[in-house]
């Protein structure tokens, strides 16, 4: 049995020279292929990067500070990204910029361990390049070639580039019938990959905590982004399913910042009231509770803050 994982993350930036520098990961996502098939298993993970995101970062993946205030830190979900990726094939889109960014939060947790330890690393970029010679080998490009579905692909997230990614692997891949790689893309004729029709990943049993909180990030996601135009209005929403679509709300030209914040906070709330029930609501408060004070504590420790004991 050959196991793979197709792999991407999202940062907060990178330094000048490409390398991570002081930036850190804030979305890791996998997609699970077992003997070339993929089997629905995915892992993604949103985390406070205990640092601002650059602007250069967020206009290509729009996640945002604010989204990400109450997300974990990375040293609370690293036991989950480890047991997900040791022992695979791990396939990366420019795999340098990736383990570069895996192995600075390995070395901040102190552990003796890089991620070519844990899975042997193979670049797509590499690979691509060998067998698409003399054509541009960014994903997008290679959805054209292959005939992957990049159509939700508006913004970078790291979930859905690793399921592209793993789609475009496949279908690089699976045996080729014959190449013509003239200037026209369509004179590329290859054995495609094909999607099943109708598939759907299977839900992943989690606890109640951790379901509600990813449901509300994910309605935060659908605000954050167009994803189809319904009847002439732009709509938000989600590929997890149309119960996360919404209208997407843009600031307008004479409205003020509070003003629009405030608009998309009722927004939220109407969504919430939607998709969650009561006790779920609960579990949210009370994890919005906890992480709040798991920040004042760190924030502490950053600020030099002495607290005195209490008599």
């Amino acid at each position: 049995m050959k196991r793979q994982v197709a792999l991407d993350t999202e940062t907060t930036g990178k330094s000048d020279d490409g390398t991570p520098g002081d930036h850190r990961i804030i979305e890791i996502g996998c997609v699970e292929i077992i003997d070339r098939k993929l089997t629905g298993r995915v892992l993604q993970l949103y985390v406070n990067p205990e640092r601002p995101v650059d602007e250069g970062a967020f206009a290509v993946h729009g996640i945002s500070d604010e989204f990400l205030k109450d997300k974990p830190k990375f040293k609370d979900v690293a036991s989950e990204v480890i047991d997900f990726i040791r022992g695979s094939e791990l396939l990366i889109h420019n795999a340098k910029f990736d383990v570069g960014f895996m192995d600075k939060e390995w070395m901040l947790l102190g552990l003796g361990e890089r991620t070519t330890d844990m899975a042997t690393v193979v670049d797509t970029v590499s690979l691509a390049m060998k067998l698409c010679p003399g054509h541009q080998v960014n994903l997008d490009n290679l959805c054209n070639i292959y005939d992957v579905d990049r159509s939700a692909r508006t913004v970078h997230g790291a979930l859905l580039d690793a399921q592209i990614l793993a789609e475009v692997y496949l279908a690089m891949t699976g045996g080729q019938k014959s190449f013509n790689f003239g200037d026209n893309l369509s004179g590329v004729e290859s054995k495609r990959w094909v999607r099943p029709q109708g598939a759907k990943l299977p839900l992943m049993q989690v606890e109640p905590q951790r379901e509600v909180v990813h449901t509300v990030s994910l309605i935060e996601l659908a605000q954050s982004r167009p994803l189809e135009e319904v009847d002439g209005v732009q709509m938000g929403g989600s590929t997890w399913g149309p119960e996360f679509s919404v209208p997407f709300l843009k600031k307008g030209e004479e409205e003020g910042k509070k003003e629009y914040k405030a608009r998309l906070k009722a927004q939220k709330e109407e969504m919430m009231n939607k998709l969650l029930n009561s006790e779920q609501r609960k579990l949210y408060e009370d994890f919005l509770e906890k992480d709040h004070e798991l920040y004042m504590e760190w924030e502490d420790r950053v600020m030099g803050r002495v607290k005195k004991n209490k008599e």
